[in-house]
């Protein structure tokens, strides 16, 4: 049969087209699937993360109130005392039970606190109250792992003196000589803890299984009984030291991950969360079916659409698309452009009058973006100035140092030459920290401020305080942002040292130019001898207001080219350095404020 060119063309193109355009539909199906699988995942997981951080202020609070009680000097005071009656043992009991209620009061997650003791055997135990045989405790099956632990967490358990389902943290209480007297157990109820995170928009579904569980993986609350759950027999097992479940080592995948799991033919998603305050997890186990129907069903819908508009429109979609795309693939580009901070890019101008718009309307936002990045910088600078000088001029500089030199001249007419001299530091200091409202001063000034705050010290301890200052002359005149070490030398004293007579105080100051690439830097260094830093520490666990205010004082007015290093002294103790720029005179101060817009 012979056909025309026309026709054999054309149905090539559309046969050629069709099947290219298929492949297209299905693949775009399967990313669309992937990717909105992986979306749903990420938020479910992100969502989980969330109310595993609000179970800790839980946790805490527990915790807390166990403490409170284990450490109540009036509750101590009362058992290290032997009563001369049953009538006081009745007594005491009451005055027991009222403290434990009254504290019970005051935490409104706490359910319940109850004390287990041997203390009244020998007299009545008041009915309905918190006191307990120990005996009672003793028979829990999972007593014994407490004989060797001062306190634990007991996982969600009927309890036997309540008939409640609770979560429970235990601790045991010791009197001054070290013996056991009893055990603190802080009820929480299983409804109040999982009140925190059950909600429609978590869990979704009575199939969702959700799981807390603890450092060690102990499975320490659970939404639904584990026995009415098949997939949870795989991913937990019974422990065999204690009488707990644990995650199964098999799936104890790193925190904060999602992956998808088979049972019995049937996938589930299982989203760990990652560790919160107190290193606890949660773990859920959601079905993938009723997860992913929806996907599915509109991944189907966009396949058959692509199909459909395949059949029906493959040429005229080829020629239009073709034509559109080149616009869309430029503007597209523009914005990844923005995403990288440049502002300046430019689009247009299109043909096509809607293209055209979308292309002014992105120009004037870039443009406004611009504008507003500028000003907000030239504010910032200003408001910080205006905030340091606003603190600064409500201290009243004048009336603290007449105040103070009055104070001087009464000590020395009432000869009380230790507070003269200690005031006369004082008021140094305050001169030193004002400076007349400037951010630089000379280091000779800085270390005069650090030498008054070390004299004031060792008056106040009265330790032995062995300073050694190595810093050349000709450094002593060079510009540097004030009262920058007296926060890292009241730190080496508050918490390098045990403040104890006689404790020798150790502390090395020191200055030099240090190269750091092709910038040279001015370099203070302060060395104790103390204890050291805790084991993993980083800076970003500074506690303390003035070393904080001191690096953000550095960041603002040098840059971020300069800052402060904290580490372990080889020998003992913590070294500070602080790197700031080499200012040697106020010419150069003025200079440097001018070209780096230093308020």
């Amino acid at each position: 049969m012979i056909r025309k060119l026309t026709t054999i063309i054309v149905v090539s193109f559309v046969l050629i087209n069709a099947t290219f355009l298929a492949g297209m539909s299905y693949v775009s199906y399967r990313y669309f699937f992937s990717l909105t699988s992986e979306e749903i995942s990420e938020a479910r997981l992100s969502l989980l993360n969330e109310n595993t951080k609000k179970i800790s202020s839980v946790i805490t609070s527990i915790k807390e109130t166990g403490n409170i009680v284990v450490a109540n000097r009036d509750l101590h005071e009362m058992l290290s005392n032997t009563p001369a009656s049953t009538f006081d043992y009745v007594i005491e009991q009451r005055e027991i039970m009222s403290m434990l209620n009254n504290i019970t009061s005051l935490k409104s997650d706490v359910y319940s606190i109850e004390f287990f003791t041997n203390r009244y055997q020998q007299a009545p135990l008041l009915q309905g109250g918190s006191i307990y045989p120990l005996e009672e405790l003793e028979e829990e099956n999972w007593f014994e792992i407490f004989e060797n632990m001062d306190d634990g967490w007991v996982p969600i358990h009927l309890s036997s003196t309540q008939n409640k389902e609770v979560l429970s943290h235990v601790r045991k209480l010791m009197n001054h000589r070290g013996e056991v007297i009893g055990f603190i157990k802080v009820n929480i109820l299983n409804e109040t803890l999982l009140s925190y995170i059950e909600d429609d928009d978590f869990i979704k579904s009575p199939e969702e299984l959700l799981l807390l569980a603890d450092t060690g993986g102990r499975i320490i609350a659970q939404t639904d009984p584990l026995y009415e759950h098949d997939v949870a027999k795989m991913i937990t097992e019974k422990h065999l030291e204690e009488p707990y479940y644990v995650i199964n080592d098999e799936f104890k995948s790193p925190n904060g991950s999602h992956t998808v799991i088979t049972h019995n033919n049937e996938k589930f998603l299982l989203l760990i969360s990652k560790p919160n305050y107190e290193q606890w997890s949660m773990i859920h186990v959601i079905p993938a079916a009723s997860l992913y129907a929806k996907t599915q069903q509109l991944g189907l819908l966009i396949l058959l659409m692509g199909i459909s508009a395949m059949l029906l429109f493959v040429p005229i979609a080829y020629l239009i698309g073709n034509r559109i795309n080149i616009p869309i693939k430029k503007i597209i580009k523009g914005m990844k452009s923005v995403e990288k901070g440049q502002y300046d890019t430019r689009l247009g101008p299109y043909y096509i009058e809607e293209y055209d718009i979308l292309a002014k309307n992105f120009n004037e936002m870039n443009h406004t973006i611009e504008e507003s990045l500028k000003k907000l910088n030239e504010e910032s600078g200003y408001r910080k100035d205006a905030e340091i000088r606003a603190l600064q001029s409500q201290i009243m500089p004048h009336f603290l140092y007449n105040t103070l030199d009055m104070i001087h001249w009464k000590a020395m007419d009432y000869q009380a030459e230790e507070l003269s001299v200690t005031v006369n530091q004082l008021s140094k200091m305050l001169r030193i920290s004002l400076s007349g409202g400037q951010t630089f001063i000379p280091l000779r000034n800085e270390l005069e401020h650090s030498k008054c705050y070390l004299q004031i010290q060792c008056t106040r301890l009265k330790n032995p305080l062995d300073i050694e200052v190595n810093v050349p002359a000709s450094f002593k005149n060079y510009y540097v942002p004030k009262v920058i070490l007296q926060p890292f030398i009241e730190n080496s004293i508050r918490h390098g040292y045990d403040i104890q007579p006689n404790v020798d105080i150790k502390i090395n100051i020191s200055a030099s130019l240090v190269k750091d690439g092709h910038l040279e830097k001015l370099e203070l260094m302060i060395k104790d001898h103390g204890k050291g830093l805790p084991s993993n520490w980083t800076i970003e666990q500074v506690g303390g207001i003035g070393i904080k205010n001191v690096m953000e004082r550095i960041w603002l007015y040098c840059g971020k080219h300069y800052g402060v290093k904290i580490s372990d002294n080889q020998n003992g103790g913590v070294v500070v350095k602080i790197h700031l720029p080499i200012i040697k005179n106020a010419q150069e101060l003025e200079e440097w404020t001018n070209q780096n817009n230093t308020y």
